[in-house]
């Protein structure tokens, strides 16, 4: 976010002193790092939710099993 704002900063200073095209097209790279990051915060966030989810699907499943398997096994 630093960065990003950082980046913004400077898009400005170079759109100011310099020219208006060199300045949004430093602030339009900053915008799609900061988009990138942001996306791969989610995407870590999704993941880490999905393998808790089926980490805890496979466990309730080999339980599942194991009962079926204790209940259909003869017995001696």
């Amino acid at each position: 976010m630093k960065l990003a704002i950082l980046t913004l900063a400077l898009g400005t200073l170079l759109g100011i002193t310099l020219g208006i095209p060199l300045g949004r097209r430093v602030e339009r790279v900053a915008w799609y790092a900061d988009a990138t990051l942001a996306r791969a915060r989610v995407t870590g966030w999704l993941l880490r939710d999905l393998s808790g989810w089926l980490l805890a699907a496979a466990l309730i499943v080999a339980v599942v099993v194991f009962v079926v398997w204790a209940l259909l096994r003869p017995h001696r």
